[in-house]
């Protein structure tokens, strides 16, 4: 992987991670990026991302091939399942765009 490549996605994974809340809350923003994650990749319409949905969530994130890729996925992916407090292995847009998740 070239560096401009791992640059690209390095900021594509800052800004995944932005949306969920996992580096930043800023309020309107998170609702409205969460609501737009949930209503792209929940291909069942639940209202909820299951763990199908969010590997391709994470997929689109973090595309590539290889150990260093897939290593990224499952990072990303884990800390998004930190953030369902509910624990009903759903990820809604208000777990997503939650400030302080399981507080």
């Amino acid at each position: 992987m070239t560096e401009r490549n791992m640059f690209r996605r390095a900021i594509a994974l800052a800004g995944m991670l932005g949306l969920c809340g996992c580096a930043l809350s800023v309020g309107a923003l998170l609702d409205a990026g969460s609501t737009a994650l949930v209503a792209r990749f929940d291909t069942d319409r639940d209202g909820g991302l299951d763990p199908a949905e969010v590997t391709a969530m994470v997929a689109a994130a973090v595309p590539g091939k290889g150990a260093e890729f897939d290593a990224l996925r499952a990072g990303l992916a884990a800390g998004y399942w930190t953030r369902d407090c509910n624990r009903d292995g759903r990820l809604s847009a208000a777990e997503l765009a939650a400030g302080d998740p399981c507080a």
